[in-house]
């Protein structure tokens, strides 16, 4: 899901479990204004963005019979196709745009799926996940990092004001072969090495190997991180890697920073939302809401009206 930054009262869906459809909604209506389906040997993978000027969608998608990554740019007018680039890795899912618009990051999750067996890995003993940096004009492969542990992949960004990304790690386990504590979160910087958060251990524990949304607070300089598995989200400063603390919250996923109230909103799929300070992470509990009825997914998106 992202917002149209042409139209900011519209939304682009992605299907992902894997799907072929996307829809571009209007929020106030709820109206479908505008729907594509990927090409022939195609899945869609969950994520997009729009370019620097808001005329190219970039989706991430894979090419079935090859089972590699692929980024698909369509024409925002109409969706029409545009081109097709490598995503330099398997399974790409989330997608940013890096701050100046001339460079994408790519999180290349390294887990090969395929319509006719829905989500399940089909090659876990081969697997493996980086972030990749492309040139947002050519396609171009301008960097690649990787993490340590094979079977960590990586899913979710965000991407902060000076660059600094932000990503979420989905451990397979069970392909590990063994039971040494895997760290489920960390930043990358230009020009650096990836930094994983690793303290504190009984913390990480306790998100049960999955990182599920991702969000950083530009006014702190926080990230938080949300465990479904773990019905946590914690937060880690991206410049010293230092833990500023966390919140329990059943079956949380959803997280996004609210850049005009310097905060995080967290969601749940019970329906409820949180809203913290962006600095104390104390909960602003006059913003609580529980909406009955709703199953909130796995991400939450602010548009700029509600910023």
């Amino acid at each position: 899901m992202v917002q149209h930054p042409l139209r900011p009262g519209s939304v682009v869906l992605i299907a992902r479990r894997p799907g072929t459809q996307a829809v571009e909604v209007d929020l106030a209506s709820g109206e479908v204004l505008h729907g594509f389906s990927c090409g022939e040997d195609r899945h869609l993978l969950g994520h997009a963005c729009f370019s620097a000027d808001g005329s190219v969608l970039f989706t991430t998608e894979a090419a079935i019979a090859a089972g590699e990554g692929r980024i698909v740019l369509r024409d925002t007018k109409n969706y029409a196709l545009l081109d097709e680039w490598p995503s330099y890795g398997v399974g790409p899912h989330e997608i940013r745009l890096m701050p100046g618009g001339e460079q994408l990051v790519v999180a290349n999750g390294g887990i090969l799926t395929r319509p006719a067996s829905g989500r399940q890995p089909l090659n876990l003993d081969t697997m493996h996940s980086n972030l990749s940096y492309l040139d947002a004009r050519t396609g171009t492969l301008l960097d690649a990092q990787i993490v340590e542990e094979p079977k960590s992949s990586i899913r979710h960004l965000d991407v902060a004001e000076d660059g600094t990304v932000a990503f979420a790690i989905q451990v397979q386990r069970a392909a590990t072969g063994h039971n040494d504590r895997v760290p489920l979160a960390g930043v990358h910087k230009p020009g650096r090495a990836l930094y994983l958060f690793t303290e504190p251990g009984v913390l990480i524990d306790r998100l049960r190997d999955y990182t599920g949304s991702v969000a950083i607070c530009n006014h702190s300089r926080l990230a938080g991180y949300t465990s479904p598995r773990g019905s946590l989200a914690v937060f880690w400063s991206i410049d010293d890697g230092a833990l500023a603390g966390y919140h329990a919250l059943r079956d949380v996923c959803g997280i996004a920073a609210t850049p005009g109230r310097a905060g995080f909103v967290i969601s749940n799929s019970f329906g409820e939302m949180r809203e913290l300070d962006g600095h104390t992470l104390k909960e602003r509990r006059e913003q609580r809401s529980k909406n009955a009825g709703y199953r909130w997914d796995n991400h939450l998106l602010i548009t700029g009206a509600a910023s």
